[in-house]
């Protein structure tokens, strides 16, 4: 008996592209990263035990909050398709509105999402406690400011041209994956 993987791959590339969800795609590219980036950072050499841990804990972290938001994003947005009487137009919407959720999810509620919940956790996890004195850092209120100078008109007449830096390229294919 033969197995005919030819008509299965049609099948399931048919079935993908007439019920496609953005969401769907942008969660298996998070679940990668939520896999390989931790992965990939623990195996950094350079970097100390105690960086790698956090940076991993925290990438991980990141994914974890955004395969749920992803999926929450659009399937909201998608029901704002029911509004439209035409059935056809319906599903043309419905996709386009699943798709704006998923962008909106990446641009906005999962950063939001991350900074209101990926800071105080790996906090919990690595002890860090904001009253100890000795994590946090002293200003040094009372100290003279340096009063500004007035410039001379020949050091108004000289205009100070400021270019950013240059960057080699062909130095990121050498350079490793950073962490931090």
């Amino acid at each position: 008996m033969a197995i005919n993987y030819k008509k299965g791959i049609k099948q399931v590339l048919e079935h993908l592209g007439k019920n496609n969800n953005p969401a769907y795609v942008v969660v298996a590219i998070a679940t990668a990263k939520g896999i390989f980036r931790p992965l990939f950072t623990m195996m950094d050499k350079k970097e100390s035990p105690e960086t790698k841990k956090y940076t991993a804990l925290r990438e991980g972290l990141t994914e974890v909050i955004a395969i749920p938001t992803y999926l929450l994003c659009g399937a909201i947005a998608g029901k704002g398709a029911a509004l439209v009487k035409d059935p056809e137009k319906a599903k043309i919407a419905k996709h386009n509105l699943r798709f704006m959720g998923v962008c909106t999810a990446a641009l906005i509620v999962i950063p939001g999402a991350c900074s209101l919940l990926v800071k105080p956790f790996t906090n919990k996890i690595f002890h860090k406690n904001k009253n100890n004195p000795q994590e946090q850092p002293k200003l040094d209120v009372t100290s003279k400011a340096v009063k500004p100078t007035l410039k001379t008109q020949n050091e108004t007449k000289q205009k100070q041209v400021c270019y950013p830096p240059r960057v080699n390229f062909a130095s990121f294919l050498n350079s490793g994956m950073k962490v931090g």
